[in-house]
């Protein structure tokens, strides 16, 4: 469980007059400027390969090669729509994340064509991987695992909408027998799904240091019995907050008012001292 809070965390990267700038933002202004910078190197005929990711060059020092992968765009009537929807999903994504969980994830989808292309080419197959129309739809899966009950078009689940967008997706592929980028998406969307699970708390965290073999041992203390008293049972916070996670799921977070804003931020706060 998680929660909006008014830590920097949670506000935007900077203001452009009375406009947030948040890091979807940036994301966004970055590949239309990449998009730009395709057309231009085309049109000049300059060789911009070296810029997608192969596995041979990235083995053999090319190591900037996932961070401008995505940076690669082709000049096609959808690109703009693309980028409008990710700046739709991406935004909400990040308001309830905040900065740091969101930059895990942007992460995350950076290294899954890393991980299934080096994969790929342990078996004699070699892919090339640009654009960003498969990170894209990792990001619309993390909105929908988010919002899975929120309505579009004021007759369909969200939840629904990414089921379908997401068979159309890999069915675009299946023709050309792309299965290095129809692997891609597949790696991105469960990593996005599993990411925001994990966070949601559902999926157990592993304590990795449990198999560290180095580890110190733990020192043992005698501690005295201590004195009965009386114990307190804290609060049922899931019971309380569970409502507000309910409209958010339905509306989003911006119909919360600044009430359940504030009762939303002492959950939170509370379930982080208990983790620690």
């Amino acid at each position: 469980m998680f929660g909006v809070t008014t830590s920097d965390d949670y506000r935007p990267v900077a203001w452009i007059g009375r406009y947030p700038l948040r890091v979807t933002s940036i994301l966004c202004g970055l590949f239309v400027l990449g998009m730009f910078g395709t057309v231009m190197a085309e049109t000049a005929r300059w060789d911009y390969t070296w810029l997608a990711f192969r596995t041979y060059p990235f083995l053999h020092g090319y190591l900037w090669q996932p961070l401008t992968a995505p940076l690669i765009q082709r000049v096609e009537f959808f690109f703009v729509f693309n980028v409008l929807f990710f700046y739709w999903s991406g935004n909400q994504v990040e308001q309830l994340l905040g900065i740091r969980r969101y930059l895990q994830l942007i992460a995350i989808l950076i290294v899954v064509p890393v991980i299934v292309l080096l994969a790929w080419g342990r078996s004699g197959t070699l892919w090339i991987y640009a654009g960003s129309y498969e990170l894209m739809v990792g990001m619309f899966i993390a909105f929908a695992t988010l919002y899975p009950d929120m309505q579009i078009f004021g007759w369909v689940d969200l939840k629904w909408l990414a089921f379908a967008g997401l068979v159309l997706a890999l069915m675009s592929f299946l023709p050309t027998h792309d299965w290095g980028n129809l692997t891609i998406l597949l790696g991105m969307c469960a990593a996005s799904f599993g990411f925001i699970r994990y966070v949601q708390g559902r999926i157990p965290a592993v304590a990795l240091s449990k198999f560290n073999p180095f580890r110190s041992k733990p020192k043992i203390y005698v501690v005295q019995k201590p004195t009965s008293r009386r114990v307190v049972e804290p609060e049922d916070i899931s019971s309380s907050i569970d409502p507000i996670l309910d409209k958010i799921s339905r509306s989003g977070i911006g119909s919360l008012t600044d009430a359940e804003r504030r009762q939303l931020d002492r959950a939170r706060k509370q379930l982080l001292k208990k983790s620690e």
